[in-house]
């Protein structure tokens, strides 16, 4: 997608905040700029740094659909200790609440393979993590 054509649709973001693993200040590089490739190759649009972004997609209406599967992504990803998704909001919207996930919860095993298999929703695989109910701290 041309630079022109990469222009977020006014509507719902949502946060994506990492807290990492002990690493080398390369190895946070390196991260960070996965997540990036990752958003581009996604037509997401992603603003903020240091592993703390606001999220919307490109050119369509963001949705549960692209929470999960960047979570979905991270999962397998080196580097990472805690993520926080928020919930989709309106632009001007405060911050709300926040699904978090550890690298070692157990529920990962689990509700990835059912997601991966297609036997999970965007919607039930966010409702399984605990869902959008502890308020956002940052």
């Amino acid at each position: 997608m041309r630079a022109a054509e990469r222009v977020p649709v006014e509507g719902a973001a949502f946060t994506l905040e990492l807290d990492a693993s002990l690493g080398t200040p390369a190895s946070l590089r390196a991260l960070e700029r996965a997540i990036v490739d990752y958003a581009e190759a996604h037509e997401l649009e992603m603003s903020g740094m240091q592993l703390r972004f606001s999220v919307q997609a490109v050119g369509r209406p963001t949705t549960a659909e692209d929470q999960v599967a960047l979570l979905d992504w991270l999962i397998d990803r080196p580097g990472w200790r805690r993520v926080r998704v928020g919930a989709l909001r309106g632009p001007s919207a405060s911050h709300g609440a926040h699904l978090q996930v550890n690298s070692g919860d157990m529920a990962l095993i689990g509700v990835t393979l059912l997601y991966r298999l297609g036997r999970l929703k965007a919607e039930q695989y966010l409702q399984i993590l605990g869902g959008f109910v502890r308020p956002d701290t940052h």
